[in-house]
């Protein structure tokens, strides 16, 4: 079954992901950052052990949501988890909406933690989790 609904994303996209990007695009320098040698003009922005960090974020985000899709699924479509099966069962959509639910909500609070991880490469996500007012409105 479908995960998201279109409203569904059209949420995620304008709710939970533009205010986390607007407030790490005013998160604090890093205070040691004039001491840094200037990177080569050849290297890239986004290095490759960056992309890989991004990747793997990405899978693990996406690995977590299916699993608790599965998992909602099972609990609240009577241990069913294919679209047809699901079809079979009385009063389904009401079902299927409250595992839907339960995957969206899952999804706004890992977007949320991702944000907090997503401050920095150097720096554990403990490192002044409340730096950044930006975060907490």
């Amino acid at each position: 079954p479908v995960m998201r609904t279109p409203l569904q994303i059209l949420f995620l996209i304008l709710v939970t992901d533009l205010p986390p990007s607007i407030a790490l695009g005013m998160e604090p320098g890093e205070k040691t950052i004039l001491q840094e040698r200037p990177r080569p003009k050849e290297e890239p922005v986004v290095l490759g052990w960056m992309w890989v960090s991004m990747v793997v974020n990405g899978a693990i985000l996406s690995v977590v949501v299916i699993v608790v899709y599965i998992i909602s699924l099972a609990y609240y479509c009577d241990g069913q988890v294919f679209q047809s099966d699901i079809n079979q069962l009385e009063n389904y959509q009401s079902k299927l909406m409250d595992a839907r639910t339960v995957v969206f909500i899952s999804l706004v609070w890992a977007e949320n933690v991702r944000s907090y991880t997503s401050r920095s490469f150097n720096r554990p996500i403990w490192h002044d989790v409340l730096g950044n007012v930006h975060m907490q409105k």
